[in-house]
């Protein structure tokens, strides 16, 4: 069972040889990779619950009544700032000389990490969505199959299609920058959100590590321990014989621990590096939209070769909607049928430089239309 779901995640990081990019490789690491990390270790911290227990608690050297397990593990165990050597957050607590820190988040981390895969998951969907297939249908296929008969004829479609919609498709480029902005704001986010989770440990989380493991100091504090112990304490009430509340003392022991301190190891170090290319790739785009030279090299890096004047002319008049689908279709076409394409669209943006709307919307024609109506806009009527 914990094979196949394994191999079900896997998918989302496949490699697709004839897949369509409508997006960027940053992008993808949000969807693709992190929402694949976030299921995986979901399924490895449930899995741990199969293999031994997630909890057991002590009584001397004898293990607890079940029902005192049960309880410590839904009610929580804690720990204290014990500085007597070999305790490790146990001890007898003061309320006058120690601070209790409550741990009860191990039992909701799957369904906290699945969530997460979720999230990672949602601006991909939203995209996926708003863009509608449009570059695709744009493609016909060309993408996919390295000889088409067809293939002069699709050229010109596409050549047609940019030609008319020119100035129109300033809903897709901002739709997309919309999305990258959302890939930001959910990884930031929550970072905040697994620091709340985890008690305040998590924005510091990585660099205390480091900091222990290139520290000499012989009384430094391990925070991994600091933050998923191995074992706590568990205060648990019962009636004695006359009636009076017995306050009984428990050793509570936490594999799973072993297991959460790595994951949200490897989860803090990816999201200070998924933070910071998202921030880079935010403001790619906003430099590529709108710095004709970044267009002009990023264009010349598809074609693989130097443009003319004329075409960077036409690029340079472009607005941000036009470039953008003309840059995903280098980023989906080989360089040779990506030069056939710019080459009419330069012929025909001549044209269209002129009179081309500062602004507009463009909607795309209903996907169960026939392929014929589908390459070409719907626009306003002069």
């Amino acid at each position: 069972m914990v094979l196949g779901i394994v191999g079900a995640l896997a998918g989302l990081v496949r490699v697709r040889y004839s897949h369509t990019y409508v997006d960027s490789l940053v992008f993808r690491f949000h969807y693709h990779w992190t929402s694949a990390f976030c299921f995986l270790a979901c399924v490895l911290v449930t899995a741990a619950d199969f293999v031994g227990d997630s909890i057991l608690c002590l009584d001397g050297f004898e293990e607890a009544p079940k029902p005192v397990t049960t309880y410590c593990w839904v009610k929580s165990t804690f720990t204290i700032n014990s500085t007597r050597p070999g305790l490790g957050g146990l001890g007898n607590y003061n309320p006058e000389a120690h601070e209790k820190r409550i741990h009860g988040y191990y039992q909701w981390v799957p369904h906290v990490l699945f969530l997460q895969g979720i999230l990672f998951y949602l601006p991909h969907l939203v995209w996926k969505s708003y863009e509608g297939k449009q570059v695709d249908q744009l493609l016909q296929g060309l993408n996919k199959s390295l000889f088409d008969e067809d293939e002069e004829q699709k050229k010109k479609n596409i050549v047609e299609y940019l030609s008319e919609s020119w100035g129109l498709n300033n809903r897709y480029a901002f739709g997309y920058l919309g999305c990258e902005v959302l890939n930001f704001a959910n990884v930031l986010g929550q970072m905040f959100l697994m620091d709340r989770f985890l008690g305040g440990f998590f924005m510091d989380y990585g660099t205390k590590v480091i900091q222990f493991l290139v520290s000499d100091d012989k009384m430094r504090t391990d925070a991994l321990y600091e933050a998923f112990p191995r074992q706590a304490k568990c205060t648990f009430h019962q009636f004695g014989a006359s009636g009076t509340i017995k306050r009984l003392d428990y050793l509570c022991i936490l594999p799973q621990n072993i297991i959460n301190e790595k994951v949200f190891l490897v989860m803090w170090f990816w999201f200070v590096v998924l933070v910071s290319l998202t921030s880079m790739q935010l403001i790619w785009q906003l430099l590529v939209l709108y710095s004709p030279l970044l267009r002009l090299r990023l264009v010349e890096s598809h074609t693989k070769g130097k443009l003319s004047p004329k075409a960077e002319q036409v690029i340079r008049g472009m607005h941000a909607g036009d470039f953008c689908l003309l840059e995903a279709l280098g980023r989906n076409l080989n360089p040779l049928a990506f030069r056939d394409v710019l080459h009419g669209i330069i012929e025909a943006g001549h044209r269209y430089l002129a009179s081309a709307p500062s602004l507009g919307t463009y909607r795309p024609r209903d996907p169960s239309a026939p392929a014929a109506e589908r390459l070409y806009p719907t626009l306003p009527h002069s």
